[in-house]
C-alpha cells in the first residue's frame, strides 16, 4: 500500500508529520513489535520516519503517558492506526482526550490513514469480527466511534471485503461470509451506508472536495437501501454516495463530546497542564473559526457550547475569536 500513503502524503504541505496509534492491537502481547513493524515500513518504503502514539489501554494508561500520546497527535498531520480488535479500539478510545484530538486533528485538515480494525471502529456501526467469528455470538453490530458522523456519513465500514483465506468456506465481507452479512445488512436502519473495501486497496475520502477515490488491488462496495454500487481501482465518486437518505439531519453529537473527559487525566505538572489545556483550546478556536468560514454553523455552535461547558467563554470580534475562562 506504499502507493497510497505517498497519494495521501502528496496533499501535504510541509514536512510530513506521522504518527502511529497502536490502541487496536494494544491487548496483544506482541503490540511492541507491531509498532516496530509500521515503523521499519515507514522508514524502508516511504524513507518516513513515523513515531509511535502509544494508548494501549485506556484503564491502565498512566497520566505522563496520556500526555505524550497526545502531545504527538497534536502536532501529527498523518495520523496512521491499523491491525487488532475493533470493539478493543472503541473502548479503549470512546470518551478519552486521544478521540477528541484524533476529531479536532481531522477538523483542522490532518489525515487519517486508517486500516482492518482502526478502519471499522471509527464507523457509526461496528462489526465485532472476533467475537462473531472466532467466538459464536449472533451476528449484529455495536455502538462505533462515530468519528465521521459529523460529516453527515453515517458508515459501517468493512475492510477485507473480498477475503477468501477460509478456502473452502466463505470469509467474504470481513471473515462474516454471505449469510451472515445478509442477516447484518437487513438489521441497519435505512439511513446507513456499507463502506466495503477489499484488500490491499483503498478508499480515500476527500471530505473538503466532496469526492471519493478508490486505489489498489481491488475495489469499493457501496452498499445502500438494497443497492450496490461497485468502483474499481482509479474510479471515482461523489461523497453523497456514502450518505443515507437523511443525511442532512445529521447529528452532531458526537463531534466533540470526548472533551468531557479531558480532567480524567490529571497531569504531574500543573504549569504544562496548563499550557497543554491552553494548546488545545487554541487549537478548538481555530477549528471553530475554519467551520465557520466553510458555514458549517451547527458545527461551530457545538464547539461554544462545549467549551462553555467546560468554562470557557469564547468572543468574537470584528478581526478575530478570543476566549477567556469564567
Amino acid at each position: 500500500m506504499g502507493k497510497v500513503h505517498r497519494a495521501v502524503m502528496s496533499r501535504i504541505a510541509g514536512p510530513v508529520q506521522a504518527v502511529f496509534l497502536d490502541t487496536p492491537a494494544g491487548f496483544e502481547l506482541n503490540a511492541d513489535q507491531i509498532s516496530e513493524r509500521a515503523l521499519q515500513y515507514f522508514k524502508q518504503r516511504l524513507n518516513l520516519d513515523l513515531v509511535v502514539a502509544s494508548f494501549k489501554a485506556a484503564t491502565t494508561a498512566t497520566p505522563i503517558q496520556v500526555k505524550k500520546a497526545l502531545r504527538k497527535l497534536r502536532r501529527a498531520n498523518y495520523i496512521f492506526a491499523g491491525p487488532g480488535s475493533p470493539t478493543y479500539a472503541v473502548r479503549n478510545w470512546q470518551g478519552t482526550p486521544l478521540l477528541a484530538a484524533m476529531s479536532s486533528r481531522l477538523a483542522v485538515g490532518a489525515h487519517l490513514v486508517l486500516a482492518s480494525a482502526a478502519a471499522i471502529a471509527v464507523g457509526r456501526y461496528v462489526l465485532p469480527v472476533y467475537e462473531i467469528y472466532k467466538v459464536g455470538a449472533d451476528p449484529h453490530w455495536v455502538e462505533g466511534l462515530d468519528l465521521l458522523g459529523p460529516y453527515g456519513l453515517e458508515l459501517a465500514i468493512v475492510p477485507h471485503w473480498n477475503n477468501s483465506e477460509g478456502g473452502a468456506h466463505d470469509t467474504r465481507y470481513c471473515f462474516m461470509g454471505e449469510p451472515r452479512m445478509r442477516f447484518l445488512k437487513g438489521s441497519l436502519p435505512d439511513s446507513a451506508v456499507i463502506l466495503g473495501i477489499d484488500e490491499y486497496t483503498a478508499c480515500i475520502i476527500d471530505l473538503d472536495g466532496g469526492e471519493c477515490r478508490v486505489m489498489g488491488a481491488g475495489q469499493v462496495t457501496v452498499w445502500h437501501g438494497g443497492r450496490e454500487a461497485i468502483f474499481p481501482d482509479g474510479a471515482a465518486f461523489e461523497l453523497d454516495q456514502l450518505r443515507g437518505v437523511n443525511s442532512a439531519d445529521f447529528s452532531t453529537e458526537m463531534a466533540y463530546g470526548p472533551l468531557l473527559g479531558w480532567n480524567e487525566y490529571p497531569d504531574e505538572s500543573e504549569d504544562d497542564d496548563v499550557a497543554g489545556e491552553e494548546s488545545f483550546i487554541e487549537l478548538l478556536v481555530q477549528t471553530r473559526a475554519q467551520l465557520r468560514a466553510a458555514e458549517q454553523w451547527a458545527l461551530a455552535d457545538e464547539i461554544r457550547e462545549r467549551l462553555a461547558e467546560l468554562g470557557v467563554v469564547l468572543e468574537d470580534g470584528q478581526a478575530e475569536t478570543t476566549w477567556r475562562k469564567t
